[in-house]
């Protein structure tokens, strides 16, 4: 029979998890059971002493309970380490950083000395270190090849490709054991290019795959994961999957480490971006040779294209949505993929109507990067709005790379539609408060606003409302929205009634399409003649217009 504990020694009379109250129960068992009082019984005493350190290990126990189980989640969990390891769990590989990429023209210098060049050739080997002086980093010239070669004689030059970052490489020895790893340490591994990974064995280049079960039978193939602390992993196979590196091969992991988005270069006129050669290329006999006598260098397209690493915020939200097969199968891997790129402040991702094997992406590029101040929006060019062909292209390589696209699939970028409105203000101000300061107060507010905005339906009138409502000095605040299309539907029938707002709600709210962006510019004529300029203006009707209507005077 088995026995039961005496009541004459249970201590606690309820359960808990606090360790102040089992504390407080084990002192009040402690003073009954040997009849004494707290002037007595003190943690000088060797029970009191003994309970004490009790008490401590219990909270310490507690404590870690409570942090093991915090850190099993991953919307929960406060360590960089654990979110990464539970996203790792769940078949998501973080998103490092992608290096900027441009284009340059290398031509003949004007000043060439051809005595030093037998042949008159110039020898470029790829990634050979360029600096940029407008913003200090480093670039490396991407070639397809070991080297390109530039015919002095001629006046046409030739074209290269820039990514950026400097190239570091780390070399290890194989064991010949199946599924052999080796993790490349790098203080900051999320500063190592998400793509520019190559691995040599033997000095024969291997490529790379995204899942084990893709590399086929007895093919020289890796695959590269980020790590949860730190480097990157490189894993082999096991000769079903992969050949596994013979015993004593020399393994070299060659990185690209970069800067991210500060690797971009936001100037409208490239012959403001200013590339120099920090490396030096070599004749046809191998002598080397400075490239700033040789050759002149000009941008044709500025560095972009550069994302930072994915934050954790980031990884919470898409870890879970991540393909396990990594593959590019349904409408959220897409979104997924161009989410990770953290370069669009609007993403979406539908079917084209016509035909459901044609995946139309909408981006609109997230513009934050561009402003100094909220009133720079109002007179931002429209073409800021929409990726350019190049950014396009590398958007392409970038899916292509990054996941197994479906053959049948076809990708459409979309261009965004821009939908042109203005805000008739009218404002009740409190006395003595200053009017120009109030007006500038609302433009930066409103041009923050819209920067920052992420609305995909929708932008309610009420937002701007209390935007404005919260500036000192506004008593109180009326907006009517004119829309452009809305406007021109009108003027185009002029003899019909009840016509169907276009881009506006009954409650005055701008309505966004599908493939439009609502942008606060101006531009256009309304119903009755009214003509509005794009951008600000303080002398004639354009993007915001402001009417102080009345004071209100401050009772005291």
């Amino acid at each position: 029979m088995a026995e039961t504990l005496s009541p004459a020694y249970k201590i606690f009379k309820s359960l808990s998890v606090s360790t102040n109250e089992l504390y407080n129960e084990s002192v009040q068992f402690l003073q009954t059971k040997f009849k004494t009082k707290n002037e007595l019984f003190t943690i000088a005493s060797p029970f009191g002493q003994l309970l004490v350190v009790l008490h401590n290990l219990t909270q310490l126990i507690l404590y870690y309970i409570e942090d093991s189980i915090t850190e099993l989640n991953i919307y929960e969990a406060s360590r960089p380490s654990s979110v990464y390891s539970l996203a790792a769990l769940a078949g998501h590989n973080p998103s490092r950083a992608i290096s900027s990429v441009g284009t340059i023209l290398v031509k003949p210098s004007a000043t060439v000395d051809l005595v030093k060049f037998p042949g008159n050739t110039l020898i470029l080997t790829n990634y050979m270190n360029m600096a940029c002086e407008n913003n200090g980093l480093n670039y490396v010239i991407e070639l397809p090849g070991d080297e390109v070669r530039l015919n002095l004689n001629s006046s046409s030059g030739i074209n290269l490709s820039i990514r950026q970052g400097r190239l570091q490489q780390q070399t290890f020895s194989a064991n010949g054991q199946p599924f052999q790893s080796f993790q490349v340490g790098f203080p900051n591994n999320f500063l190592i290019d998400q793509f520019m990974v190559n691995v040599y064995v033997n000095g024969e280049k291997w490529t790379k795959y995204e899942s084990l079960l893709d590399i086929p039978r007895k093919a020289n193939g890796f695959i590269c994961r980020t790590g949860v602390t730190n480097g990157l992993d490189i894993f082999f196979g096991n000769n079903s999957f992969g050949v596994i590196p013979n015993a004593g091969s020399v393994v070299l992991v060659e990185y690209l480490v970069t800067e991210g988005s500060a690797g971009n270069i936001n100037l409208d006129n490239l012959s403001d971006i200013s590339m120099k050669f920090s490396d030096t290329g070599f004749n046809s006999i191998g002598d080397e040779i400075t490239m700033d006598d040789s050759v002149s260098i000009s941008v044709t397209g500025a560095p972009n294209f550069g994302t930072d690493p994915e934050t954790l915020a980031l990884t919470r939200l898409i870890a879970p949505r991540t393909s396990k097969n990594y593959a590019l199968v349904n409408l959220d891997n897409y979104e997924v993929l161009m989410q990770k790129l953290q370069m669009f402040s609007s993403v979406r991702v539908t079917l084209d109507p016509a035909d459901d094997r044609i995946i139309n992406l909408f981006l609109v590029p997230d513009i934050t990067k561009v402003f100094s101040k909220g009133t720079d929006y109002f007179n931002l060019i429209e073409n800021k709005f929409k990726l350019t062909t190049f950014q396009k292209n590398e958007i392409l390589k970038y899916i292509e790379k990054s996941g197994t696209k479906l053959i049948s699939t076809v990708i459409r970028i979309l261009d965004p539609v821009p939908s042109k409105y203005v805000l008739n203000i009218g404002l009740v101000t409190y006395s003595g408060f200053d009017k120009t300061s109030i007006k500038t107060q609302i433009y930066e507010k409103l041009g923050k606003y819209f920067i920052n905005n992420t609305r995909k339906d929708r932008i309610p009138k009420s937002d701007l409302i209390k935007l404005i409502e919260e500036i000192d000095g506004v008593d109180s605040v009326s907006i009517v929205i004119i829309g452009a299309n809305n406007e021109a539907n009108v003027k185009a029938n002029p003899t019909k009634s009840n016509l169907p707002l276009l881009g506006l709600d009954e409650f005055n709210d701008i309505i966004i399409g599908g493939n439009e962006f609502a942008i606060i510019r101006g531009g256009f004529t309304d119903r009755v003649g009214n003509t509005y300029a794009a951008g600000l203006s303080e002398d004639k009707a354009c993007a915001v217009n402001i009417l102080f209507k009345g004071e209100t005077q401050i009772t005291r």
